[in-house]
């Protein structure tokens, strides 16, 4: 009865790896690649319904990863730039998922897809139409984002099913047997060896450390209440570190691992879109010489017996990315259980559509000068100020007009005069531009 039990999971495994190559093999289509609904269910090819539904499914989840952010005007908008047609059904499938995810505060994405996500939204701001090859290129770097997301997710469930299959097994089960089931999640003997992340090098207990490559890192999920992912922040990064790459790759990613093992990003998501930039630049630039193969990782694993376990699902992960952060200046804004999830989602799209807007007047750095915002200054501010209780605004576009009004406001005050405290470069710069933001916080406070 177990060997049958054995056989069968091994079968499964055995399926599941002929439909992962069913989608490589289908995906591969150009034509296929628009086409999101699969062909009749007339077909007489039992194989191909179940490829098709595959295919369809995955097309679904790329369409998803592009667009999960995105108000539903703005996802039309993008899906239509990029010559996607998505059924009603799928169109409410979507919305559905993105209104869940607001509501309870999720990021969903791995770095790999929020990447391809920023540059498929960059491409279809900047220009008024793209060519069919910018379109597969977007496509593709999605689907590859995709589609290494659900290989992890597949070894994943190929552990919890070994695990599943021993803790029933008898001991009259041969042990080759066994051993032979083992094999398909760890290639060794080596009982340390994490499906995803590969061997272990310390086991402190409390935490493990790893070595994998910044492809491995792109595909994990960002943990779901981390701050929001800056692709403008990466690529500032990865521009810095190809002047410095005699320094090599200081620091730690630090991942959390559930206790029914799910990997997620708990801190160093930026450094991770850096990294999965810097190795595509690598392809094309042979000057390129760092290591990316090798990237120091710690994970901390939540343990069954621990008491957050059984109480708040997030408080362990929580405990962890607020201990991590704790020297650093982690805005009130993005600490967890302080602002109210759709306050923050509010926040964020208003402040990246005011940045995308006026690019000139915002810089990296914290520290900036009038009369330059930070983005995370600019959200913390507006946070703190209770703009949005206090106006009663329910949606990002709400907030971003109530912003223009001010700055519109500050236009008229500053035209025609230039106030003591007010340094006259920097008022130089605001009337070039038309932000004023920058000049005044009073604003924040009407």
């Amino acid at each position: 009865m177990q060997s049958r039990f054995i056989t069968h999971s091994n079968r499964i495994l055995r399926i599941r790896d002929a439909q992962v190559s069913i989608v490589r093999n289908f995906s591969s289509s150009s034509d296929s690649k628009r086409q999101l609904a699969g062909p009749s269910s007339s077909s007489p090819s039992t194989l191909l319904k179940t490829a098709s539904s595959i295919l369809s499914n995955l097309h679904i989840k790329i369409a998803s990863s592009l667009t999960s952010s995105l108000q539903p005007k703005d996802r039309e908008k993008l899906l239509q730039s990029l010559n996607i047609q998505l059924s009603n059904e799928d169109q409410s499938e979507l919305e559905k998922d993105r209104r869940e995810d607001e509501e309870q505060g999720l990021i969903n994405n791995t770095i790999g897809q929020a990447v391809a996500a920023a540059v498929a939204n960059e491409a279809s701001t900047n220009k008024k139409s793209l060519t069919d090859q910018e379109r597969d290129d977007i496509w593709k770097r999605a689907e590859e984002a995709t589609l290494e997301r659900l290989k992890h997710e597949a070894l994943w469930k190929d552990q919890k099913l070994i695990s599943s299959t021993s803790n029933h097994v008898h001991e009259d089960v041969p042990l080759d047997e066994l051993e032979s089931m083992a094999k398909k999640v760890a290639p060794s003997d080596d009982l340390h060896h994490h499906p995803i992340l590969g061997p272990t090098l310390v086991d402190l207990g409390y935490k493990r450390i790893h070595l994998a490559s910044a492809q491995t890192l792109s595909a994990i999920p960002i943990w779901e209440r981390q701050r929001i992912y800056r692709h403008d922040r990466a690529k500032a990064m990865a521009q810095d570190k190809l002047k410095s790459m005699e320094l090599g790759l200081p620091g730690v990613i630090s991942l959390h691992e559930s206790v029914e093992g799910k990997l997620s990003i708990l801190d160093g998501q930026h450094r991770v879109g850096m990294l999965a930039l810097l190795q595509e630049k690598k392809k094309d630039d042979a000057n390129i010489h760092l290591n990316l193969n090798q990237i120091l990782v710690e994970v901390f694993p939540q343990s069954s017996s621990s008491p957050s376990s059984c109480s708040i699902k997030d408080s362990h992960a929580q405990d962890i990315f607020t201990e991590i952060n704790k020297a650093e200046p982690v805005k009130l804004v993005d600490m967890p259980g302080v602002a109210k999830v759709s306050d923050r989602r509010i926040i964020n799209e208003a402040s990246s559509m005011l940045q995308e807007a006026y690019p000139e007047m915002f810089k990296p750095s914290q520290r900036c000068r009038s009369p330059h915002l930070n983005v995370d200054n600019l959200r913390d501010a507006i946070f703190a100020a209770g703009i949005i209780s206090r106006h009663n605004l329910k949606s990002h576009r709400a907030l971003l007009s109530w912003i223009m009004q001010q700055n519109e406001e500050l236009s008229s005050i500053y035209q025609d005069k230039c106030p003591p405290n007010i340094n006259t470069t920097a008022l130089k710069k605001a009337k070039k531009y038309g932000f004023y933001l920058g000049l005044d916080s009073a604003w924040l406070y009407k």
